[in-house]
C-alpha cells in the first residue's frame, strides 16, 4: 500500500494555511520525518519556517501590494540539487538569490555607477 501524504495545519500571521507534508519536504528541503513529526503535533514547527512555507507553497501573499507576485520553488544546481526559491513578478520577470548578490566583478561596478549616473 502506497503512503498517503499528511497534512500539516499551520496557523500563521497571515491566517490558518494546509500544506502536505510532501510540499514541506520539497520546499524547505526536510527530513521527511521532520515533515510527518509536524503533521502529527510531535514536534512543533517554528514561526518563521511557517511562514515561508505559506508563502512559497503560494497560498499566501506577504502583504497586499504585491497582489499578483508569486514565489516558485526551483531545484538547484548539482551536485547537492538544493532548493531555492525565485520571486515572479506579474510581467513575467524573475528574481532569484543571485538578482540581489553584490556586484562583484570591478567592470560590473564601473557599468553600473556609469548608468546611474546617466540616469540622473
Amino acid at each position: 500500500m502506497k503512503n498517503q501524504s499528511k497534512s500539516i495545519d499551520l496557523d500563521t500571521m497571515f491566517g490558518p494555511v494546509t500544506v502536505s507534508t510532501d510540499e514541506a519536504v520539497r520546499i524547505l528541503g526536510v527530513h521527511p520525518k521532520t515533515a510527518e513529526r509536524w503533521a502529527r503535533g510531535a514536534q512543533a514547527i517554528s514561526r518563521e519556517r511557517a511562514a515561508l512555507l505559506a508563502i512559497l507553497s503560494g497560498q499566501v501573499v506577504p502583504m497586499p501590494e504585491w497582489h499578483g507576485f508569486r514565489f516558485e520553488v526551483r531545484r538547484g544546481p548539482a551536485p547537492r540539487y538544493r532548493p531555492y526559491a525565485v520571486l515572479i513578478d506579474p510581467w513575467g520577470r524573475e528574481w532569484g538569490p543571485s538578482s540581489f548578490a553584490p556586484m562583484s566583478e570591478p567592470r560590473q561596478r564601473r557599468a553600473a555607477r556609469a548608468w546611474w549616473r546617466r540616469s540622473e
